[in-house]
Protein backbone atom coordinates (compact mmCIF):
# COMPACT_ATOMS: atom_id res chain seq x y z
CA UNK A 1 0.00 0.00 0.00
CA UNK A 2 2.88 2.45 0.63
CA UNK A 3 4.28 1.60 -2.71
CA UNK A 4 0.86 2.45 -4.71
CA UNK A 5 0.41 5.52 -2.64
CA UNK A 6 3.62 6.95 -3.31
CA UNK A 7 3.68 6.09 -7.07
CA UNK A 8 -0.28 7.77 -7.15
CA UNK A 9 1.74 10.76 -5.24
CA UNK A 10 3.51 11.54 -8.34
CA UNK A 11 0.46 11.15 -10.55
CA UNK A 12 -0.29 15.39 -9.63
CA UNK A 13 3.59 15.86 -9.85
CA UNK A 14 3.83 14.69 -13.54
CA UNK A 15 0.73 16.50 -14.48
CA UNK A 16 2.27 20.00 -12.90
CA UNK A 17 5.81 19.29 -14.02
CA UNK A 18 4.20 18.86 -17.67
CA UNK A 19 2.69 22.43 -17.14
CA UNK A 20 5.91 24.18 -15.60
CA UNK A 21 7.74 23.16 -18.28
CA UNK A 22 6.05 25.47 -21.07
CA UNK A 23 6.50 28.26 -18.73
CA UNK A 24 10.22 27.61 -17.73
CA UNK A 25 10.57 26.59 -21.15
CA UNK A 26 13.81 23.97 -19.58
CA UNK A 27 14.53 20.96 -17.50
CA UNK A 28 14.84 20.47 -14.17
CA UNK A 29 16.61 22.57 -11.82
CA UNK A 30 18.18 19.22 -10.18
CA UNK A 31 20.17 18.52 -12.42
CA UNK A 32 21.01 21.84 -13.94
CA UNK A 33 22.79 22.62 -10.35
CA UNK A 34 25.02 19.13 -10.85
CA UNK A 35 28.77 20.33 -11.74
CA UNK A 36 29.33 16.47 -12.84
CA UNK A 37 25.99 16.23 -15.14
CA UNK A 38 26.10 19.10 -16.80
CA UNK A 39 25.38 23.34 -16.43
CA UNK A 40 23.41 25.74 -18.68
CA UNK A 41 25.58 28.98 -19.70
CA UNK A 42 24.01 32.05 -19.98
CA UNK A 43 26.03 34.24 -22.76
CA UNK A 44 24.53 37.43 -22.11
CA UNK A 45 26.28 40.04 -19.91
CA UNK A 46 23.45 41.50 -17.57
CA UNK A 47 23.45 44.54 -16.16
CA UNK A 48 22.79 44.25 -12.51
CA UNK A 49 23.04 47.71 -11.44
CA UNK A 50 20.03 48.81 -13.68
CA UNK A 51 17.53 47.89 -11.53
CA UNK A 52 14.61 47.54 -14.25
CA UNK A 53 15.36 51.27 -15.09
CA UNK A 54 16.08 52.44 -18.81
CA UNK A 55 19.58 52.47 -19.89
CA UNK A 56 20.64 55.99 -20.77
CA UNK A 57 21.99 55.60 -23.97
CA UNK A 58 18.65 54.01 -24.79
CA UNK A 59 17.38 56.88 -24.00
CA UNK A 60 19.35 59.06 -25.94
CA UNK A 61 19.30 57.03 -29.22
CA UNK A 62 15.49 55.94 -28.90
CA UNK A 63 15.90 54.00 -31.80
CA UNK A 64 18.88 51.92 -31.15
CA UNK A 65 17.95 48.48 -30.73
CA UNK A 66 17.98 46.48 -27.48
CA UNK A 67 20.46 43.34 -27.87
CA UNK A 68 18.30 40.71 -26.66
CA UNK A 69 20.01 37.70 -24.33
CA UNK A 70 20.94 35.06 -26.07
CA UNK A 71 19.28 31.41 -25.42
CA UNK A 72 20.66 29.81 -22.84
CA UNK A 73 22.97 26.88 -24.06
CA UNK A 74 23.54 23.52 -22.34
CA UNK A 75 27.65 22.54 -22.44
CA UNK A 76 28.44 19.25 -21.50
CA UNK A 77 30.88 18.09 -19.12
CA UNK A 78 32.28 15.06 -21.21
CA UNK A 79 34.43 15.97 -24.54
CA UNK A 80 33.70 13.48 -26.87
CA UNK A 81 33.59 13.69 -30.18
CA UNK A 82 31.13 12.74 -33.09
CA UNK A 83 33.32 9.71 -34.87
CA UNK A 84 34.03 9.37 -38.32
CA UNK A 85 31.00 6.98 -39.15
CA UNK A 86 29.18 5.29 -35.90
CA UNK A 87 29.54 1.73 -35.81
CA UNK A 88 27.64 0.98 -32.48
CA UNK A 89 26.04 -2.15 -30.66
CA UNK A 90 23.07 -2.27 -28.09
CA UNK A 91 23.35 -1.82 -24.29
CA UNK A 92 20.88 -2.94 -22.04
CA UNK A 93 20.87 -0.86 -18.95
CA UNK A 94 22.02 -3.97 -16.75
CA UNK A 95 24.56 -4.64 -18.81
CA UNK A 96 25.61 -1.00 -18.72
CA UNK A 97 25.83 -0.80 -14.79
CA UNK A 98 26.50 -4.30 -14.42
CA UNK A 99 29.88 -6.92 -15.18
CA UNK A 100 28.99 -7.48 -18.60
CA UNK A 101 30.23 -3.38 -19.38
CA UNK A 102 33.80 -4.59 -19.26
CA UNK A 103 33.14 -7.33 -21.68
CA UNK A 104 31.23 -5.10 -24.10
CA UNK A 105 34.00 -2.36 -23.29
CA UNK A 106 36.79 -4.41 -24.90
CA UNK A 107 34.86 -5.58 -27.77
CA UNK A 108 34.52 -1.71 -28.67
CA UNK A 109 37.78 -0.66 -28.02
CA UNK A 110 39.72 -3.49 -29.77
CA UNK A 111 37.79 -3.33 -33.06
CA UNK A 112 36.37 -1.07 -35.38
CA UNK A 113 33.22 -0.11 -32.86
CA UNK A 114 32.86 3.35 -31.51
CA UNK A 115 29.44 3.41 -30.29
CA UNK A 116 27.43 2.45 -27.17
CA UNK A 117 23.52 3.00 -27.48
CA UNK A 118 22.30 2.17 -23.85
CA UNK A 119 18.81 2.40 -22.49
CA UNK A 120 17.73 5.27 -20.61
CA UNK A 121 14.06 4.58 -20.78
CA UNK A 122 13.69 0.93 -20.99
CA UNK A 123 11.08 -1.03 -22.93
CA UNK A 124 8.90 -1.42 -19.75
CA UNK A 125 8.99 2.52 -18.84
CA UNK A 126 11.39 2.51 -15.97
CA UNK A 127 13.93 5.34 -15.94
CA UNK A 128 17.30 3.01 -15.85
CA UNK A 129 19.36 5.10 -13.47
CA UNK A 130 18.58 6.67 -9.85
CA UNK A 131 16.93 9.73 -9.37
CA UNK A 132 17.48 11.53 -5.99
CA UNK A 133 14.74 11.56 -3.50
CA UNK A 134 11.82 14.04 -4.70
CA UNK A 135 12.32 14.03 -7.94
CA UNK A 136 8.91 13.84 -9.33
CA UNK A 137 10.23 10.56 -11.41
CA UNK A 138 11.64 8.95 -8.17
CA UNK A 139 9.32 6.01 -8.23
CA UNK A 140 9.96 5.16 -12.09
CA UNK A 141 13.81 5.31 -11.80
CA UNK A 142 15.48 1.80 -10.89
CA UNK A 143 19.03 1.58 -10.02
CA UNK A 144 20.46 -0.50 -13.36
CA UNK A 145 23.27 2.07 -14.12
CA UNK A 146 24.38 3.23 -10.66
CA UNK A 147 26.61 5.53 -11.41
CA UNK A 148 26.55 7.29 -15.03
CA UNK A 149 28.90 10.05 -14.20
CA UNK A 150 31.09 7.52 -13.48
CA UNK A 151 30.27 5.60 -17.15
CA UNK A 152 30.32 8.04 -18.75
CA UNK A 153 33.87 9.66 -17.86
CA UNK A 154 35.14 5.77 -19.11
CA UNK A 155 33.40 6.23 -22.07
CA UNK A 156 34.82 9.52 -22.68
CA UNK A 157 38.35 8.48 -21.93
CA UNK A 158 37.98 5.85 -25.11
CA UNK A 159 35.62 8.28 -27.10
CA UNK A 160 33.18 5.81 -27.81
CA UNK A 161 30.07 7.91 -28.71
CA UNK A 162 27.33 7.25 -26.39
CA UNK A 163 23.60 7.91 -27.24
CA UNK A 164 20.87 7.40 -25.21
CA UNK A 165 17.95 5.21 -26.06
CA UNK A 166 14.17 6.59 -24.68
CA UNK A 167 11.34 3.92 -25.74
CA UNK A 168 8.53 6.47 -25.97
CA UNK A 169 5.21 5.31 -26.51
CA UNK A 170 5.57 1.64 -25.72
CA UNK A 171 5.35 2.29 -21.86
CA UNK A 172 3.20 -0.43 -19.67
CA UNK A 173 4.29 1.34 -16.47
CA UNK A 174 3.11 4.95 -17.43
CA UNK A 175 0.29 3.36 -18.54
CA UNK A 176 -1.02 2.07 -15.53
CA UNK A 177 -0.04 4.80 -13.68
CA UNK A 178 -1.91 6.58 -16.08
CA UNK A 179 -4.64 5.15 -17.58
CA UNK A 180 -6.03 8.12 -19.01
CA UNK A 181 -2.88 8.50 -20.43
CA UNK A 182 -3.13 4.54 -22.30
CA UNK A 183 -5.94 2.72 -24.87
CA UNK A 184 -8.47 1.30 -22.71
CA UNK A 185 -10.88 -1.79 -23.65
CA UNK A 186 -13.77 -2.39 -21.74
CA UNK A 187 -12.57 -0.06 -19.72
CA UNK A 188 -9.08 -1.58 -18.69
CA UNK A 189 -5.77 -0.89 -20.09
CA UNK A 190 -5.22 -2.21 -23.22
CA UNK A 191 -2.66 -4.82 -23.62
CA UNK A 192 -0.84 -6.52 -26.80
CA UNK A 193 -0.45 -10.43 -26.88
CA UNK A 194 3.16 -9.95 -25.03
CA UNK A 195 1.77 -8.00 -22.31
CA UNK A 196 2.65 -4.30 -22.87
CA UNK A 197 0.76 -1.57 -22.79
CA UNK A 198 1.10 2.04 -24.70
CA UNK A 199 1.23 5.68 -23.97
CA UNK A 200 -1.06 8.02 -26.75
CA UNK A 201 0.94 9.70 -29.03
CA UNK A 202 -2.14 12.13 -29.49
CA UNK A 203 -1.63 13.71 -25.95
CA UNK A 204 0.79 16.80 -25.29
CA UNK A 205 1.65 15.87 -21.68
CA UNK A 206 3.11 12.10 -23.28
CA UNK A 207 5.39 14.65 -25.44
CA UNK A 208 6.39 16.43 -22.80
CA UNK A 209 6.74 13.55 -20.39
CA UNK A 210 9.19 12.02 -22.81
CA UNK A 211 10.60 15.12 -24.06
CA UNK A 212 11.79 15.80 -20.32
CA UNK A 213 13.23 12.54 -20.05
CA UNK A 214 15.26 13.15 -22.88
CA UNK A 215 16.68 16.59 -21.90
CA UNK A 216 17.50 14.54 -18.51
CA UNK A 217 19.48 12.46 -20.46
CA UNK A 218 21.52 15.39 -23.04
CA UNK A 219 22.26 16.45 -19.17
CA UNK A 220 24.05 13.52 -18.14
CA UNK A 221 26.15 14.30 -20.97
CA UNK A 222 24.79 11.70 -23.84
CA UNK A 223 26.11 13.28 -27.50
CA UNK A 224 22.48 11.97 -29.26
CA UNK A 225 19.00 11.30 -27.60
CA UNK A 226 17.24 8.20 -29.97
CA UNK A 227 13.88 7.40 -29.77
CA UNK A 228 12.61 3.98 -29.93
CA UNK A 229 8.86 2.75 -30.12
CA UNK A 230 7.64 6.24 -31.78
CA UNK A 231 4.57 4.79 -33.04
CA UNK A 232 1.18 3.26 -32.41
CA UNK A 233 0.64 -0.76 -31.77
CA UNK A 234 1.23 -2.71 -34.04
CA UNK A 235 -2.14 -3.44 -36.20
CA UNK A 236 -3.48 -0.56 -34.57
CA UNK A 237 -5.73 0.05 -37.61
CA UNK A 238 -7.70 -3.31 -36.61
CA UNK A 239 -8.46 -2.17 -33.18
CA UNK A 240 -9.24 1.54 -33.03
CA UNK A 241 -12.68 1.24 -33.47
CA UNK A 242 -12.84 -0.99 -30.23
CA UNK A 243 -10.55 0.75 -28.13
CA UNK A 244 -11.20 3.97 -25.53
CA UNK A 245 -8.93 6.79 -26.04
CA UNK A 246 -8.50 10.87 -26.33
CA UNK A 247 -7.56 12.35 -28.87
CA UNK A 248 -6.34 15.55 -27.62
CA UNK A 249 -5.25 18.35 -30.21
CA UNK A 250 -5.89 16.48 -32.86
CA UNK A 251 -10.12 15.71 -32.20
CA UNK A 252 -11.29 18.21 -34.75
CA UNK A 253 -7.68 18.73 -36.38
CA UNK A 254 -7.90 18.37 -40.30
CA UNK A 255 -5.17 15.71 -41.00
CA UNK A 256 -2.36 16.98 -43.06
CA UNK A 257 -2.76 14.30 -45.73
CA UNK A 258 -6.44 15.29 -46.31
CA UNK A 259 -4.76 18.82 -46.79
CA UNK A 260 -2.24 17.81 -48.94
CA UNK A 261 -5.02 16.24 -51.23
CA UNK A 262 -7.16 18.92 -51.39
CA UNK A 263 -4.75 21.51 -51.96
CA UNK A 264 -3.42 19.13 -54.64
CA UNK A 265 -7.38 18.35 -56.25
CA UNK A 266 -7.29 22.77 -56.38
CA UNK A 267 -4.36 22.89 -58.84
CA UNK A 268 -5.34 19.80 -60.59
CA UNK A 269 -9.27 21.06 -60.51
CA UNK A 270 -8.43 24.42 -62.33
CA UNK A 271 -5.90 22.95 -64.58
CA UNK A 272 -8.63 20.32 -66.08
CA UNK A 273 -11.10 23.63 -65.82
CA UNK A 274 -8.73 25.28 -67.93
CA UNK A 275 -7.97 22.51 -70.59
CA UNK A 276 -11.81 21.67 -70.51
CA UNK A 277 -12.42 25.09 -72.03
CA UNK A 278 -9.88 25.18 -74.35
CA UNK A 279 -11.19 22.18 -76.17
CA UNK A 280 -14.85 23.02 -76.09
CA UNK A 281 -13.65 26.33 -77.67
CA UNK A 282 -11.54 24.86 -80.01
CA UNK A 283 -14.46 22.43 -80.52
CA UNK A 284 -17.23 25.34 -81.42
CA UNK A 285 -15.11 26.77 -83.11
CA UNK A 286 -14.30 23.63 -85.34
CA UNK A 287 -18.02 23.59 -85.52
CA UNK A 288 -18.15 26.97 -86.36
CA UNK A 289 -15.94 25.94 -89.61
CA UNK A 290 -18.05 23.04 -90.30
CA UNK A 291 -21.62 25.06 -90.34
CA UNK A 292 -19.51 27.99 -92.56
CA UNK A 293 -18.76 24.98 -94.83
CA UNK A 294 -22.18 23.59 -95.00
CA UNK A 295 -23.76 26.87 -95.99
CA UNK A 296 -20.98 27.14 -98.90
CA UNK A 297 -21.58 24.02 -100.21
CA UNK A 298 -25.39 24.61 -100.21
CA UNK A 299 -24.71 27.86 -101.43
CA UNK A 300 -22.67 26.71 -104.27
CA UNK A 301 -25.79 23.61 -104.87
CA UNK A 302 -28.11 26.31 -105.35
CA UNK A 303 -26.64 28.43 -107.59
CA UNK A 304 -24.78 25.89 -109.85
CA UNK A 305 -27.99 24.87 -112.17
CA UNK A 306 -27.84 28.64 -113.52
CA UNK A 307 -24.61 28.78 -113.88
CA UNK A 308 -24.03 25.66 -115.34
CA UNK A 309 -20.88 25.16 -113.30
CA UNK A 310 -19.83 21.43 -111.19
CA UNK A 311 -21.23 21.76 -107.74
CA UNK A 312 -19.46 21.07 -104.33
CA UNK A 313 -20.63 18.01 -102.75
CA UNK A 314 -21.37 16.49 -99.51
CA UNK A 315 -18.12 14.16 -100.16
CA UNK A 316 -15.99 18.10 -100.19
CA UNK A 317 -12.94 16.73 -99.03
CA UNK A 318 -12.88 19.92 -97.00
CA UNK A 319 -16.20 18.28 -94.87
CA UNK A 320 -14.11 15.26 -94.57
CA UNK A 321 -11.27 16.68 -93.68
CA UNK A 322 -13.11 18.72 -90.59
CA UNK A 323 -15.32 15.70 -89.30
CA UNK A 324 -11.93 13.98 -88.76
CA UNK A 325 -10.86 16.78 -86.67
CA UNK A 326 -13.99 17.03 -84.38
CA UNK A 327 -13.64 13.25 -84.00
CA UNK A 328 -10.53 13.62 -82.94
CA UNK A 329 -11.25 16.48 -80.94
CA UNK A 330 -14.71 15.27 -79.25
CA UNK A 331 -12.47 11.87 -78.30
CA UNK A 332 -9.92 14.01 -76.55
CA UNK A 333 -12.61 15.93 -74.59
CA UNK A 334 -14.19 12.05 -73.44
CA UNK A 335 -10.86 11.23 -72.65
CA UNK A 336 -10.14 14.40 -70.19
CA UNK A 337 -13.44 14.18 -68.64
CA UNK A 338 -12.75 10.33 -67.42
CA UNK A 339 -10.02 11.89 -65.83
CA UNK A 340 -11.49 15.11 -63.93
CA UNK A 341 -9.65 15.08 -60.86
CA UNK A 342 -12.54 13.83 -58.05
CA UNK A 343 -12.46 15.83 -54.69
CA UNK A 344 -11.19 14.31 -52.16
CA UNK A 345 -13.87 12.67 -49.72
CA UNK A 346 -12.00 11.16 -46.37
CA UNK A 347 -14.69 9.02 -43.80
CA UNK A 348 -14.36 9.33 -39.89
CA UNK A 349 -11.67 6.72 -40.06
CA UNK A 350 -9.61 7.88 -42.97
CA UNK A 351 -9.19 11.32 -40.43
CA UNK A 352 -8.03 8.93 -38.07
CA UNK A 353 -6.29 6.89 -39.63
CA UNK A 354 -4.30 9.86 -41.18
CA UNK A 355 -4.13 11.88 -37.57
CA UNK A 356 -1.81 8.85 -36.44
CA UNK A 357 0.98 9.96 -38.90
CA UNK A 358 0.73 13.87 -37.98
CA UNK A 359 0.74 12.96 -34.29
CA UNK A 360 3.67 10.73 -34.63
CA UNK A 361 5.52 12.97 -37.13
CA UNK A 362 4.39 16.39 -34.96
CA UNK A 363 5.91 14.45 -31.49
CA UNK A 364 9.18 13.68 -33.70
CA UNK A 365 9.22 17.75 -35.12
CA UNK A 366 8.32 18.80 -30.96
CA UNK A 367 11.04 16.71 -29.43
CA UNK A 368 13.79 18.02 -32.20
CA UNK A 369 12.92 21.68 -31.34
CA UNK A 370 12.94 21.06 -27.58
CA UNK A 371 16.69 19.45 -27.99
CA UNK A 372 17.76 22.16 -29.80
CA UNK A 373 19.66 23.94 -26.68
CA UNK A 374 21.13 20.61 -25.83
CA UNK A 375 23.95 20.43 -28.23
CA UNK A 376 22.80 16.71 -28.64
CA UNK A 377 21.91 14.54 -32.26
CA UNK A 378 17.87 13.07 -32.56
CA UNK A 379 17.53 9.94 -33.68
CA UNK A 380 14.74 7.49 -34.42
CA UNK A 381 14.02 3.95 -34.75
CA UNK A 382 11.82 3.23 -37.53
CA UNK A 383 10.71 -0.37 -39.35
CA UNK A 384 12.69 -0.67 -42.28
CA UNK A 385 9.66 -1.61 -44.41
CA UNK A 386 8.15 2.08 -44.34
CA UNK A 387 10.78 3.22 -46.91
CA UNK A 388 9.46 0.86 -49.00
CA UNK A 389 5.57 2.08 -48.43
CA UNK A 390 3.97 5.73 -48.99
CA UNK A 391 3.86 5.31 -45.18
CA UNK A 392 2.10 3.12 -42.88
CA UNK A 393 -0.45 5.08 -41.44
CA UNK A 394 -1.85 1.83 -39.18
CA UNK A 395 0.95 2.78 -36.90
CA UNK A 396 1.53 6.42 -37.72
CA UNK A 397 5.00 6.11 -39.29
CA UNK A 398 5.63 7.97 -42.58
CA UNK A 399 9.38 7.57 -43.47
CA UNK A 400 9.74 11.02 -45.21
CA UNK A 401 8.15 12.97 -42.73
CA UNK A 402 10.15 11.52 -39.55
CA UNK A 403 13.49 11.71 -41.74
CA UNK A 404 12.88 15.24 -42.69
CA UNK A 405 12.98 15.68 -38.60
CA UNK A 406 15.81 14.54 -37.29
CA UNK A 407 19.65 14.36 -37.70
CA UNK A 408 19.83 10.87 -38.05
CA UNK A 409 17.55 7.87 -39.36
CA UNK A 410 18.15 4.24 -37.58
CA UNK A 411 16.06 1.77 -39.94
CA UNK A 412 15.39 -1.55 -38.50
CA UNK A 413 16.49 -3.78 -41.55
CA UNK A 414 16.94 -7.31 -39.37
CA UNK A 415 16.29 -10.08 -42.74
CA UNK A 416 14.62 -12.40 -40.23
CA UNK A 417 11.77 -9.56 -40.01
CA UNK A 418 10.83 -9.28 -43.43
CA UNK A 419 8.48 -11.19 -44.86
CA UNK A 420 9.48 -14.17 -47.18
CA UNK A 421 9.90 -13.38 -51.10
CA UNK A 422 9.56 -9.53 -50.17
CA UNK A 423 12.28 -7.85 -52.76
CA UNK A 424 11.60 -11.10 -54.24
CA UNK A 425 13.70 -12.25 -52.24
CA UNK A 426 12.18 -16.26 -50.83
CA UNK A 427 13.38 -16.17 -47.31
CA UNK A 428 15.11 -13.12 -46.30
CA UNK A 429 16.73 -14.47 -43.35
CA UNK A 430 18.82 -16.67 -45.32
CA UNK A 431 20.39 -14.36 -48.05
CA UNK A 432 21.34 -11.22 -45.47
CA UNK A 433 23.79 -9.81 -48.37
CA UNK A 434 21.26 -9.73 -50.61
CA UNK A 435 18.63 -8.15 -48.48
CA UNK A 436 20.30 -5.44 -47.49
CA UNK A 437 21.11 -4.39 -50.38
CA UNK A 438 18.08 -4.25 -51.64
CA UNK A 439 16.72 -2.66 -48.91
CA UNK A 440 19.77 -0.28 -48.78
CA UNK A 441 19.19 0.68 -52.53
CA UNK A 442 15.26 1.91 -52.09
CA UNK A 443 16.28 3.74 -49.08
CA UNK A 444 18.76 5.87 -50.80
CA UNK A 445 15.95 6.92 -53.11
CA UNK A 446 13.92 7.96 -50.85
CA UNK A 447 16.08 9.97 -48.89
CA UNK A 448 17.60 11.65 -51.95
CA UNK A 449 14.05 12.90 -52.53
CA UNK A 450 14.52 14.84 -48.88
CA UNK A 451 15.89 18.56 -49.22
CA UNK A 452 17.74 17.97 -45.77
CA UNK A 453 18.44 14.21 -45.50
CA UNK A 454 19.48 12.98 -42.49
CA UNK A 455 22.55 10.81 -41.90
CA UNK A 456 21.16 6.92 -42.53
CA UNK A 457 22.28 4.73 -39.89
CA UNK A 458 20.47 1.29 -40.02
CA UNK A 459 19.96 -1.59 -37.28
CA UNK A 460 21.52 -4.88 -38.40
CA UNK A 461 21.23 -8.41 -37.53
CA UNK A 462 24.06 -9.80 -34.69
CA UNK A 463 21.34 -12.70 -33.49
CA UNK A 464 20.07 -16.31 -34.79
CA UNK A 465 16.40 -15.71 -35.69
CA UNK A 466 15.74 -20.35 -34.87
CA UNK A 467 11.60 -19.07 -34.27
CA UNK A 468 11.51 -18.67 -37.71
CA UNK A 469 11.39 -22.33 -37.55
CA UNK A 470 13.62 -24.92 -40.03
CA UNK A 471 14.66 -23.99 -43.64
CA UNK A 472 13.49 -20.27 -43.17
CA UNK A 473 16.45 -18.81 -40.89
CA UNK A 474 20.55 -19.69 -40.95
CA UNK A 475 23.08 -19.26 -38.05
CA UNK A 476 23.97 -15.89 -38.08
CA UNK A 477 28.09 -15.73 -37.14
CA UNK A 478 31.35 -13.32 -38.63
CA UNK A 479 29.93 -13.89 -41.90
CA UNK A 480 26.66 -12.69 -41.68
CA UNK A 481 27.42 -9.84 -39.93
CA UNK A 482 29.79 -8.79 -42.25
CA UNK A 483 27.66 -9.36 -45.34
CA UNK A 484 25.12 -6.63 -43.83
CA UNK A 485 28.70 -4.42 -43.53
CA UNK A 486 29.54 -4.95 -46.85
CA UNK A 487 25.70 -4.28 -48.67
CA UNK A 488 25.34 -1.11 -46.56
CA UNK A 489 29.16 0.21 -47.89
CA UNK A 490 28.63 -0.59 -51.09
CA UNK A 491 25.95 1.38 -51.41
CA UNK A 492 27.42 4.60 -49.64
CA UNK A 493 26.36 3.54 -46.56
CA UNK A 494 28.92 3.84 -43.69
CA UNK A 495 26.66 4.06 -40.21
CA UNK A 496 25.55 1.06 -38.55
CA UNK A 497 23.90 -0.48 -34.96
CA UNK A 498 24.14 -3.84 -34.37
CA UNK A 499 21.37 -5.70 -32.74
CA UNK A 500 21.43 -8.82 -30.12
CA UNK A 501 18.95 -8.22 -27.01
CA UNK A 502 20.98 -9.89 -24.60
CA UNK A 503 24.36 -8.07 -25.64
CA UNK A 504 26.13 -11.09 -27.20
CA UNK A 505 27.84 -9.99 -29.76
CA UNK A 506 29.64 -12.01 -32.59
CA UNK A 507 33.60 -12.01 -32.18
CA UNK A 508 36.10 -11.60 -34.71
CA UNK A 509 34.13 -9.72 -36.99
CA UNK A 510 35.94 -7.23 -39.21
CA UNK A 511 33.81 -3.29 -38.61
CA UNK A 512 36.64 -1.96 -40.99
CA UNK A 513 34.29 -0.36 -43.91
CA UNK A 514 34.67 -1.25 -47.20
CA UNK A 515 36.55 1.05 -49.30
CA UNK A 516 37.50 4.60 -48.39
CA UNK A 517 36.91 5.44 -45.25
CA UNK A 518 34.58 8.25 -44.46
CA UNK A 519 36.18 11.64 -43.27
Amino acid sequence: MKKTSKILSILLCITLFSTLLVGCGGSMGAFNSNQDQGKIEDSANLNEDTNGEENEDNKENPELEVEQPTVAKFVSPYNIQYPDAVRGIYVTSHSAGGARFEKLLDLVTTTDLNAMVIDIKDDHGYITYPLEDGHPYKDLSRRNIKDVPAMMKVLEQHQIYPIARIVVFKDSVMAQIKPEWSFKENGQVWKNRRGESFINPFLQEVWDYNVEIAKMAAELGFKEIQFDYVRFPEGFENRDDSLQYAFGAYKDRKPTKLIELEETYQVEIASYQKNHSELLQLKESLQGNINRLDAEIAQAASQAPAQGTNTPTAKDPRKAMLEKEMLDLNKRITDLEKRKPKEPNFTAKDMNVHARVDAVTDFVAYAKEQLKDYDVQVSVDIFGYTATLPEAPGIGQNFSKISSNVDVICSMIYPSHWTNNYFGIPRPDIEPYRLVKEYIKMENAKLAELPKPPVSRPWIQDFTASWLGSGNYKVYGKKEVEDQIRALNEDGVWEFLLWNAGNNYTQGVNYVPIGKKPQ
